[in-house]
C-alpha cells in the first residue's frame, strides 16, 4: 500500500468518487434531484476503497514485465511483494467486499459483475497475452467497462437507497463521470517528450492531439450534465452552471502545455479537475435540496 496504494491519496479519492458518481446520476435524473449521502454512501465508499486496492494489485500484476524494466522501484517489480501475495489479497478481498453489500442484492450483483469482468481481463492478459501492453487504445477500451461497472455499482446503490428503478436519464450520470475520468486518463499521459519505453497516447495521437482529447472529454462531461439537467424538470437550473467551474483546472493545464510549453500536462491540474467535479455534483444537489420548488 505504501508503494502502490498510498492511503493519503486513495482514501479521499475513493470517498469523492463514492459520493460524486451517484450525485451526478441524481442530477441527470429529475426524480433524484437534491440527493444527499446516506449510510449506503458510507458502505459504497468502503467497498470502493477495497475494490480500488484490488484493481491496483491486478494492474501491478499485469504490468510486471514493463515495471521491471521501466519502474523497478514499484513493490511487485522490486520483490517487496509477490504475485502470490497479491493473489491472496484479492481472494480475501473479493468475498469481503461482496459480503459487505449482501444486504443490497442488486448492488452486490453489479459489483460481482465488475469484479468478474476485471478477473476476466487479467486472465486474458496472463493466458493469452491480450491486449498487448503497448496497445494503449485497445487496453483503454478493454479497461473502460471496469470503470463503467464501478459507476454502475454506485448508481445501483443510489437506486437502492431511494427505492427507485433505473432510468436512462440516471444512467447519463455514469457517462458524465466517465468522461471526467477520461480527461484525467488522457491528460496524465500527455507529454512532448516520452521517456524511453513510456506508454503514452502521444504515440497514437501526437502531443497536441492527446491534449485536445483531454480538453474535449472535460468539456463533454460538463456539457452532458448541463444538458441533462436543463432538459429535466428545470428546478433551480441555475445551480447546474456551477459544474462549469472545474473546467478552470482543465483550461489551466491546457494553457501550461500549449502556451507555456510545459513538457508534460501538469498532473495536479488534471486531478484537481476530477476532484472538483465530484465535489461540484454534490454541491449542486445540496442547493437543489434547500431551494424551494
Amino acid at each position: 500500500m505504501a508503494g502502490s496504494f498510498p492511503p493519503k491519496a486513495y482514501v479521499p479519492y475513493a470517498v469523492a468518487w463514492a459520493i460524486g458518481a451517484p450525485a451526478a446520476c441524481a442530477l441527470t435524473d429529475a426524480r433524484l434531484s437534491g440527493w444527499v449521502p446516506d449510510v449506503g454512501s458510507l458502505v459504497g465508499a468502503v467497498s470502493l476503497l477495497v475494490v480500488l486496492l484490488m484493481m491496483r494489485a491486478l494492474d501491478d500484476i499485469r504490468d510486471l514485465g514493463y515495471d521491471r524494466e521501466h519502474n523497478p522501484g514499484r513493490p511487485l517489480a522490486a520483490g517487496a511483494v509477490s504475485v502470490r501475495d497479491l493473489t491472496v489479497m484479492i481472494m480475501v478481498g473479493t468475498p469481503l467486499v461482496l459480503a459487505l453489500n449482501a444486504w443490497r442484492p442488486p448492488v452486490m450483483g453489479v459489483l460481482a459483475a465488475q469484479l468478474a469482468y476485471a478477473y476476466l481481463v487479467i486472465w486474458a492478459d496472463r493466458r493469452l497475452g491480450w491486449p498487448r501492453g503497448d496497445a494503449l487504445l485497445a487496453g483503454m477500451l478493454v479497461n473502460l467497462p471496469v470503470q463503467l461497472l464501478i459507476n454502475g455499482f454506485l448508481y445501483a446503490g443510489l437506486l437502492h437507497s431511494t427505492g427507485l428503478a433505473p432510468s436512462w436519464r440516471g444512467a447519463l450520470g455514469i457517462l458524465v463521470t466517465t468522461l471526467a475520468f477520461l480527461h484525467l486518463e488522457f491528460a496524465r499521459k500527455t507529454t512532448r517528450r516520452p521517456r524511453p519505453g513510456e506508454r503514452t497516447y502521444v504515440t497514437l495521437f501526437g502531443p497536441s492531439g492527446t491534449a485536445a482529447l483531454a480538453v474535449a472529454c472535460a468539456i463533454a462531461s460538463v456539457a452532458v450534465l448541463v444538458t441533462a439537467v436543463l432538459l429535466g424538470d428545470g428546478r433551480v437550473s441555475w445551480a447546474v452552471w456551477l459544474s462549469v467551474a472545474p473546467l478552470a483546472f482543465a483550461c489551466a493545464g491546457a494553457l501550461r502545455f500549449w502556451i507555456r510549453g510545459d513538457v508534460r500536462w501538469p498532473y495536479g491540474q488534471a486531478a484537481s479537475f476530477l476532484l472538483a467535479t465530484f465535489a461540484g455534483y454534490q454541491i449542486i444537489n445540496l442547493i437543489q435540496k434547500v431551494t424551494p420548488s
